[in-house]
């Protein structure tokens, strides 16, 4: 019997019920297996996931013919229903971990709840089997951990955490929307692992992702979802090794792996214009081969919630030029966002030095750096979370090409166009707030906000992680543009070693705070030196298509 079975699944927001989202999607999993739905951005893949555990979202409705869990008819549940079957019957990981886990309570209660609701186990039996869930996940020093908040883990753990909540009662069925969304290929490796571990023991797997190498590795069937509706289904085998819909073909063209940085990843964004480019302010040229970062020595360390000291960053060093990009990998933990943070004036450094342009940097005082500031910009991972959800993309804007002195729509509105026209958005967006935009074009805006201070670098940590495969192409090649039309420098940090490969020059690899391994990005993947970056690159799941 299967555990999941859905027949002509429709969802949608409007009053009338006549503007479907998703329209007519019907699919079956059996224990033990793996069912991947994958798809642009606002295809209907997420909403889908949600609308199974009764949260289609304000104003939302749903029918079908049949939502079966089990033998069990799930379409008429009511909310307090709804709490009964979560958790215990489906267990679900939301996309965004930082946003899933309440910011006030350590993470280890966060997994002690859902025990707390659904077994009888004593306060001293739910802590220690929420320190051997994290452990589980492959969280390190899970008893540490679980004392932590979600501000205090960075963002792999939280995932982590994340999935551990879910998979506490071991339900039957767990419905994972982009677990893997912003882990290292060591991690990810081991959260393949323990969904692979869970199908194993009868579990069945509603996998939504953007990594169609993690769907290679894990799915048995995949379903490829486009404004609603699966436009293709099929075995793993079949819909990756030989998609019959162009649109399957598009998706897989746009995968970053085995493709140097001057092939284009997407076919859906056009190449940034000369004519938008000539309009955009820059800042005093660079010329070109010019070092503009240097970091010399650079250490950091931290108070761990036991007292003791975590060495976080150790004897760093590096050189940035001018219209480089150089690539930072590692696990999480290894250092790579607080080397990030130390290098945009954000944490004082213990010992060594930043310099920027030739001229002292993190041994300036805050108001010498004012001054510098806007000569060195920054994308991160979660722009939602970098954005006032009450501000407009106008607002938003508006504030960045005035540095904070005004929000007033209209009052910069042919720069602010300028900005979006530079990243291949429409002027219909500028009303729209941060919620009502997609995955891609927030983090369009995100770009379009540091490119109004004309940088000469952009630190880019995690830019393309939370992205599905065609928005991410958009992006990479977006950025790959500015890089080449203004000379930009890119420092980027990210845990996907094809996207890394794509876009660095070159390539520094860290590991417990240390750099462990540093060449050019071709001679390191090719020919990796130390056994670490050897099995970081053993690790990550390979995308093959034949």
């Amino acid at each position: 019997m299967s555990v999941l079975t859905v027949e002509n699944l429709r969802v949608g927001f409007d009053a009338e019920h006549a503007t479907a989202v998703v329209d007519g999607v019907s699919f079956a999993i059996e224990p033990g297996t793996c069912l991947a739905i994958v798809g642009e951005s606002g295809s209907g893949k997420s909403v889908t996931a949600r609308s199974l555990i009764g949260l289609p979202g304000k104003n939302g409705w749903v029918t079908a013919d049949a939502i079966r869990l089990g033998e069990r008819d799930v379409r008429s549940l009511r909310p307090n229903q709804w709490r009964g079957v979560r958790g215990k019957d489906i267990g679900f990981v939301l996309q965004d971990a930082l946003v899933s886990l309440d910011p006030l309570r350590p993470v280890g209660k966060e997994i002690a709840d859902a025990l707390r609701l659904h077994t009888r186990l004593s306060p001293r039996a739910r802590r220690a089997k929420a320190i051997e869930l994290l452990d589980s996940v492959g969280v390190p020093d899970p008893a540490n951990r679980a004392r932590q908040r979600s501000g205090e883990l960075s963002g792999g753990l939280r995932q982590r955490a994340l999935i551990a909540t879910a998979i506490a009662l071991d339900p039957p069925l767990l419905i994972a929307d982009e677990p893997t969304t912003a882990l290292d290929a060591t991690v990810q490796a081991q959260i393949l692992e323990l969904l692979e571990e869970l199908k194993s023991r009868g579990t069945a797997i509603l996998l939504i992702s953007h990594d169609l190498a993690v769907v290679n590795r894990i799915a048995d069937e995949v379903a490829v979802m486009k404004d609603g509706v699966f436009v293709e289904i099929g075995t793993a085998h079949q819909v990756i090794g030989s998609p019959q819909h162009e649109y399957t073909r598009q998706l897989i063209e746009a995968v970053p792996t085995g493709k140097t940085r001057d092939e284009r990843l997407s076919i859906t964004l056009s190449r940034v214009d000369a004519t938008v480019l000539a309009r955009v302010p820059h800042a005093d040229p660079v010329p070109a081969g010019t070092t503009v970062i240097e970091a010399r020595g650079l250490a950091k360390s931290f108070r761990r919630p036991d007292g003791s000291h975590h060495l976080a960053v150790d004897d760093v060093s590096f050189e940035l030029a001018r219209g480089e990009t150089l690539g930072i990998v590692g696990e999480s933990g290894s250092g790579k966002s607080t080397v990030a943070r130390i290098v945009l004036g954000l944490e004082k450094p213990d010992s060594g030095a930043v310099d920027i342009f030739g001229e002292p940097w993190t041994a300036a005082t805050e108001s010498e750096r004012r001054a510098r500031r806007s000569r060195i910009g920054v994308i991160y991972q979660d722009p939602l979370s970098s954005f006032d959800p009450r501000w407009t993309v106008s607002q938003i804007l508006t504030d960045a090409l005035t540095l904070g002195r005004s929000t007033r729509p209209g009052s910069r509105i042919g720069d602010v166009e300028q900005l979006l026209e530079l990243v291949d958005l429409p002027t219909s967006l500028l009303s729209r707030r941060p919620l009502r935009l997609s995955g891609g074009q927030r983090q369009r805006v995100a770009i379009a906000r540091t490119l109004a201070h004309a940088p000469d670098v952009i630190v880019c940590d995690e830019p393309v992680s939370a992205l599905d495969v065609s928005v991410q192409a958009q992006v990479l090649d977006l950025l790959v543009d500015l890089q080449k039309n203004l000379g930009l420098s890119y420092l980027f940090i990210s845990h996907d070693l094809g996207v890394v490969h794509h876009v660095s020059d070159r390539l520094i690899v860290m590991k417990d705070g240390r750099v462990v391994e540093s060449g050019t990005a071709s001679d390191v993947f090719s020919a990796p030196q130390e056994s670490y970056t050897q099995a970081l690159l053993a690790a990550s799941p390979r995308f093959v298509t034949t």
